[in-house]
């Protein structure tokens, strides 16, 4: 998947305004639960994949763990763009949040095959 800068700009700024919005939600959550442990969770992938589309390389395991969130994220707002018509504000403000962690996933899955590539290479030398 080919991005210009400028997508990759609109990805990060969406990334950053994301991890905002979850870390202004933990508060209202207490510690152990699930709807806190799915924000730090969120908030974790959000940022391996803003590392990665920054250029940056995080580990295997943390961008192994980003997947499922990254994933999460991306089902739940298809289905809430579902609801509307396209002419709506709600629709147009989730079809960039759509292409930012499409970008994402596609980013992430990408690093994650070279390194799983660079491993096996590195295992059979």
């Amino acid at each position: 998947m080919n991005t210009t800068d400028n997508q990759r700009a609109a990805a990060l700024k969406i990334y950053a305004a994301t991890i905002q919005n979850c870390q202004r939600m933990q508060p209202k959550f207490a510690l152990g639960t699930a709807q806190a442990t799915l924000l730090v969770n969120r908030i974790a992938a959000l940022q391996v994949v803003s590392a990665l589309v920054s250029g940056q390389v995080p580990s295997l395991a943390q961008m192994t763990a980003s997947v499922a969130p990254i994933q999460s994220i991306l089902h739940k707002t298809i289905v809430a763009r579902a609801k509307y018509a396209p002419e709506t504000a709600i629709y147009r403000r989730l079809t960039p949040m759509i292409a930012a962690m499409t970008l994402g996933l596609s980013v992430l899955q990408t690093a994650l095959a070279q390194s799983q590539t660079n491993q096996g290479a590195t295992a059979d030398d």
